[in-house]
């Protein structure tokens, strides 16, 4: 009874479309209710009604999803009945694409069906089997592990690659470098030649004289002429080995892209034991999401099921949505012929070929 109250408010709240969306076909349902994509608002203007209705929801939080009164706000791809946050590549059901690229679709269960045919490719076509590969690929890490380096000629790279070196001047080896004879005396004479424990110290500064006659130039008590003889009587300056020796280069600043790879190697490990929780032990394990004949598999609907959660969390897609998605897809790989069949769009000049929608990844790694 409540199912059926749920269904019959959501009824009244948008009379443009019946709530059976998982019976009709996707394309009678985008011929009926022709979903439109709003760029102001970065949503279709459907996507209440099919989030109320595909995501796990309480009968409540539900009603008040589809009549927008619902409080906060939801994951962006959830605006785009995009639950795995899949890149614009010209996929059946794309009707358009937000400034960041993710598929806007016509319902949710078009974008399903496109989730659980890229994992395909991902796993059948690609060898991607493991969940820690799928997600280095569907949501990889931007950072940069080899940033200096990238540019620097292949003499210089493994120059760089030392540990920073100390350089130390000539006056903090008080036995001299190697311990000469030449080295041992100018350390022990300094600078000029000078033996630093015998030489006398010069004055720090004139000393006022005692008043005395004009006549005695140099010694009068005018600060004029002090400072004129202190001028006269001042040494010159000396050239050592230390100084000929050149100025070190300033060392480059470091990679600031290096500081956040730890971060991203955490984020995609969360990711990927996410993926696997449920299906296998561990993220490095075969998920066996398909056949050796190419066809689905249990596991895929779990694994959609936890993708789904990560990338749209907290909401999650409800078991039949993803269901009818895996049920397509199996229907399109045993009957290709099939005219209800999900598949890409045949390509054209502004979309792209099937081996470049490998790299249709999703939002993880970017805002």
């Amino acid at each position: 009874m409540l199912i059926e109250a749920l269904l019959t408010m959501l009824a009244v709240a948008a009379p443009q479309k019946p709530p059976a969306v998982f019976a009709a076909p996707a394309s009678a349902l985008a011929a009926a209710s022709s979903p439109a994509y709003r760029p102001e608002a970065r949503a279709v203007d459907n996507w209440r009604v099919e989030s109320a209705l595909a995501l796990e929801m309480a009968p409540v939080a539900a009603v008040r999803r589809a009549v927008g009164a619902e409080e906060g706000e939801p994951a962006r791809c959830v605006k785009l009945n995009n639950y795995w946050c899949i890149k614009s590549a010209g996929w059946s059901g794309e009707i358009a694409a937000d400034s960041d690229g993710h598929v806007a679709f016509a319902s949710a269960e078009e974008g399903a069906a496109v989730a659980a045919l890229l994992l395909r490719r991902y796993y059948v076509d690609y060898g991607r089997r493991t969940a820690r590969a799928i997600v280095e690929r569907w949501a990889p890490a931007q950072c940069f592990l080899v940033g200096a380096l990238a540019g620097m000629p292949a003499s210089r790279a493994g120059i760089a690659r030392m540990p920073p070196q100390r350089i130390v001047t000539m006056g903090l080896a008080p036995r001299g470098i190697r311990n000469t004879l030449r080295a041992r005396w100018l350390a022990a004479h300094g600078r000029g030649g000078v033996n630093s424990k015998t030489a006398r110290a010069p004055l720090r500064a004139p000393v006022d004289l005692m008043p005395a006659p004009s006549i005695m130039a140099g010694v009068s008590e005018l600060p004029a002429r002090r400072e004129k003889f202190a001028e006269l009587i001042r040494p010159a300056p000396q050239t050592t080995i230390a100084d000929l020796a050149p100025t070190p280069a300033p060392r480059p600043a470091p990679d600031t892209g290096v500081s956040s790879c730890g971060g991203e190697r955490a984020r995609i490990a969360n990711y990927a034991a996410s993926i696997a929780q449920g299906v296998v032990g561990g993220p490095d394990e075969d998920l066996g999401l398909f056949t050796a004949a190419g066809l689905p598999t249990e596991n895929l609907v779990k694994a959609m099921a936890n993708m789904a959660a990560v990338e749209i969390g907290p909401g999650r897609p409800r078991d039949a949505l993803i269901r009818v998605a895996v049920a397509q897809l199996r229907r399109t790989l045993e009957k290709p012929g099939d005219t209800g069949s999900v598949t890409p769009s045949a390509p054209s000049q502004t979309q792209s070929t099937p081996a470049d929608q490998e790299r249709a990844i999703s939002s993880s790694a970017r805002p």
